[in-house]
């Protein structure tokens, strides 16, 4: 069995290494965690974009890129996300093995070479004479940023979804937009960003996620040649609090030029969702619930209310383990808005009510053992799965999640189905007549 090891690299640092093979090249991240915060996280997300725009080694972008080319093609990617309550940023790196490249260049430290372009991205971006961090850079980072906002509203699936859970968890943590609004991002400062990244870098948590030939000593030495002597303090976060349902459940409507109508459901456990999410069976149990209700492909979801009753375009659910809310998304004709959203409600009552076939029990967890038997074969999939427990306190490998998966039983689906309470439903209602020209079928 491939096994990480967990080894302090500063007091605000921590290395999980995997000794892995199999693969063809290597994977190193650095994930930044951060309270969710609707002043702090739009300069947070400006910030770290502003990092890959120059720093004192590499000062123009296309010197960062020429010197990822020179690491025979290293990738450098950039993920900014909610995680529950807090604010996830993470630098990927994805190199060759060395033990792959050509004879003549076996000598190379690929990783080494990645390592000090990350730290210098990240401690050591430019600076005008002034102090403050370069205000070209600034100003075309805030400027990709608004953009970035604009054009939100184009993708009006992810739009409808996001306009939800800001509705839905509006005063939490969990509701805010991590890149703020184009107003908010407009009004950003030189001196404002700079303040923040010498806040930022003097108390972080940080993971160093590695997967790789290298052995831990190789990334560890990497490490302290390109961030030795960087010691910030550690960033203690506070645990995600469950969603606070509403007093009674709320309904959003917003008119759009569009034909194809989202129609966006909410769903929350309530408090008592601190207690089950702390039970690995009952985890269990929510996994292979929200694969039936309307994940996998022949979901209670998609194959009634989509095929047999052909309401909707798409329709599936999602579960938030973070905050005990179920969600489900759906593309609906506006005419056929108030059927699909009954028709989706009964499917839900019937799941609570234990009224479904045992085979389909059956197929979820089957549905999901593929999942997790996958995970394997990719090194992106083994890490989100290792970050996520890691977030959320969950200690359990796949192996150990897939053998309770699979001793779920309907009782157990049907007991934990029954934690879900109406919260907030949202329609992006479709004003243009014609043809579906934003068809979506979810697939």
């Amino acid at each position: 069995m491939i096994k990480t090891t967990h080894t302090p690299l500063n007091p605000a640092a921590t290395l999980r290494h995997t000794r892995d093979t199999r693969f063809k090249t290597a994977r190193l991240s650095l994930v930044w965690v951060f309270p969710a915060n609707a002043e702090a996280s739009p300069l947070t997300t400006l910030l770290f974009g502003i990092y890959r725009r120059g720093s004192e080694n590499y000062p123009r972008l296309a010197l960062l890129n020429r010197r990822l080319d020179e690491l025979y093609g290293t990738t450098l990617s950039i993920r900014n996300y909610l995680y529950g309550d807090s604010h996830v940023v993470i630098y990927t790196a994805e190199m060759p093995e060395r033990v792959f490249l050509p004879p003549a260049d076996a000598h190379m430290n690929i990783l080494g070479g990645v390592m000090e372009l990350l730290a210098d991205m990240v401690l050591r971006p430019l600076r005008e004479a002034n102090g403050n961090l370069r205000a070209d850079a600034v100003e075309k980072e805030k400027q990709s940023l608004c953009d970035s906002l604009r054009s939100l509203r184009n993708d009006t699936r992810a739009y409808a979804g996001n306009r939800l859970r800001e509705i839905m968890c509006g005063g939490e943590p969990y509701g805010i937009s991590i890149g703020g609004t184009v107003e908010q991002v407009t009004a950003i400062t030189p001196a404002q960003v700079t303040a923040h990244h010498e806040s930022l870098l003097s108390r972080v948590r940080l993971e160093v996620f590695y997967t790789g030939r290298a052995i831990e000593d190789e990334v560890k030495a990497a490490w302290d040649a390109a961030f030795g002597g960087w010691e910030p303090e550690l960033l203690y976060l506070s645990d995600t609090s469950p969603h606070s349902p509403s007093e009674s459940p709320r309904a959003h409507t917003e008119d759009m030029e569009v034909s194809q109508g989202k129609l966006c459901m909410g769903w929350s456990c309530g408090e008592n969702f601190a207690t089950l999410r702390d039970d690995p069976d009952a985890l269990a149990a929510y996994a292979v619930c929200n694969e039936l209700f309307g994940v996998m492909q022949s979901s209670l979801l998609f194959r009634r209310v989509r095929e047999e009753l052909g309401l909707c375009y798409f329709c599936d659910s999602a579960l938030d383990m973070t905050k005990g809310i179920l969600w489900v998304s759906c593309g609906v004709r506006p005419d056929k808005r108030e059927e699909a959203e009954a028709a989706i409600r009964a499917e839900l009552t019937a799941l609570q009510g234990g009224r479904i076939s045992p085979a389909d029990v059956e197929l979820a967890k089957l549905s999901l053992q593929n999942a997790y038997r996958q995970m394997g074969d990719s090194q992106a999939s083994l890490e989100i799965f290792a970050l996520n427990r890691l977030l959320n306190g969950t200690p359990d490998t796949p192996e150990e999640e897939l053998s309770r998966v699979m001793n779920v039983t309907l009782t157990d689906v049907a007991r934990v189905a029954a934690t879900f309470k109406p919260d907030t439903v949202f329609f992006l209602n479709g004003t243009a007549e014609g043809e579906e020209e934003d068809y979506d079928d979810g697939y």
